[in-house]
């Protein structure tokens, strides 16, 4: 059984993706530039809220004086609109009160901004967690180790009984870069064959499945 598990956000825990679209869609409309599906926005998350911003503006606006004001409108408008479409995925909520209830300590490392992850895990999953950690200033992004040690560190845990829960080759890298076994979700925004590639310790196609692999009872 694993003692600790950290939990990737977007695409892992929330569907968040339609929101995630319309805010860029959003800005592209305000600055006259072209818009995107949200299958196109699906292959552009994952690495941050800057990252995207780069991505979805055309070349001539992506020096970082430009992204800078991009990156203001998205998040404007994201932070008014973030729970608009957003929701957990089938059996979410009730895989993590469970394993709350097993004395599983839970935490969330995001690379989305560190205030709408907060802001969205209260609103859908109070209670559950015992640390969030998203996006801070000073701090490389996954898959970089260093979120992934400061949240080991913070709750005291042993990374050789802690599991890493994603959906992209980003999540699978980032635990085992941090010395941890990890679990690509196959619910979320990349395909089950990209988890595999990366190198996935196991995969999980529900919640239900999930749990028996946290619980040991695979």
């Amino acid at each position: 059984m694993y003692q600790t598990v950290l939990f990737d956000l977007d695409g892992t825990l929330l569907d968040t993706i339609e929101d995630l679209a319309a805010a860029g869609n959003h800005v592209c409309r305000e600055n006259g530039w072209p818009v995107y599906s949200v299958e196109e926005f699906r292959a552009m998350v994952g690495h941050g809220i800057r990252n995207l911003v780069t991505q979805f503006s055309p070349e001539a606006y992506r020096d970082e004086a430009h992204v800078d004001g991009t990156l203001a409108q998205f998040s404007a408008y994201y932070g008014a609109h973030s729970m608009d479409h957003t929701r957990p995925y089938s059996g979410i909520p009730a895989l993590l009160s469970r394993l709350r209830d097993a004395g599983i300590c839970l935490a969330v490392c995001s690379n989305k901004a560190d205030d709408f992850s907060r802001q969205l895990i209260e609103h859908y999953f109070p209670g559950r967690f015992s640390l969030v950690r998203g996006k801070l200033d000073g701090v490389p992004v996954k898959p970089d180790p260093a979120v992934v040690s400061a949240i080991l560190e913070a709750l005291h845990a042993d990374p050789t009984t802690a599991l890493f829960v994603g959906d992209s080759s980003v999540d699978i890298q980032t635990g085992h870069n941090a010395g941890l076994a990890a679990c690509g979700v196959t619910w979320g925004f990349r395909s089950r064959q990209s988890l595999i590639d990366a190198g996935a310790d196991f995969l999980s196609d529900t919640a239900d499945a999930l749990e028996r692999l946290i619980l040991g009872s695979l």
